[in-house]
């Protein structure tokens, strides 16, 4: 996760968490390529620019903790926490941040990012901001599998078109693109993923590629 419309969706999602909970400030990374480190990336509400690009490491803090363990984590008082190493105490107090939540983006096993969520007071972080902070990372889980899925297809259908099973191949890879289409909400992927949906359609002389590919989604 990283390219422009990746991080625009971390960013929308972080937005929601915010306004859900009613908590000052969210904030979030990815982490490309499933690397042993994730970068903030983006700062919802936050004071000062502290934590923005902050490289955070697998098992380091409570982000780097909830990374390596694939799952949510918190902490009532980030400074005063035996459970986290304390490698970014200073960006966070600087932030003025004293409870925090970090929740894993996960897609196929793999952490690709981490949202956090956080009070400038130490209080308990109960069920509901845990519940929303999860339905945000969730929104981010299915956006990327869905851009995976659409790369994934637009490869297969760039490739060679020879031998007896190639008919087969790009008339299926044809209708999964068809039925993803509805899904993308990324403009960029979704004029391609337009383009390549009408090309069978145009080779076959069944009309304008755009105009059918249009009326497919």
């Amino acid at each position: 996760m990283g390219d422009v419309a990746e991080v625009a969706q971390m960013r929308a999602a972080l937005s929601r968490v915010r306004r859900a909970t009613g908590l000052p400030v969210a904030l979030g990374g990815p982490r490309p390529d499933g690397g042993r480190t994730l970068r903030i990336a983006e700062l919802s509400g936050a004071a000062t620019g502290a934590l923005h690009g902050l490289v955070v490491a697998a098992g380091s803090g409570l982000g780097g903790k909830s990374m390596a363990l694939s799952r949510p984590c918190a902490v009532t008082d980030y400074r005063s926490s035996r459970h986290i190493t304390h490698e970014y105490d200073r960006a966070v107090a600087t932030e003025g941040l004293r409870s925090v939540l970090a929740v894993p983006v996960v897609v196929r096993r793999k952490v690709r990012g981490v949202l956090y969520a956080a009070p400038r007071e130490a209080l308990p972080l109960g069920d509901r901001v845990l519940s929303t902070a999860m339905a945000a990372a969730r929104d981010v889980q299915q956006s990327l599998v869905v851009r995976d899925e659409v790369r994934r297809l637009l490869v297969a259908a760039r490739g060679p078109a020879a031998g007896p099973g190639a008919c087969k191949l790009v008339r299926g890879v044809h209708s999964e693109l068809r039925a993803l289409a509805p899904r993308v909400t990324d403009p960029a992927p979704r004029e391609e993923l337009v383009s390549v949906c009408g090309r069978p359609a145009a080779a076959a002389g069944e009309g304008p590629v755009r105009g059918r590919a249009h009326r497919g989604r």
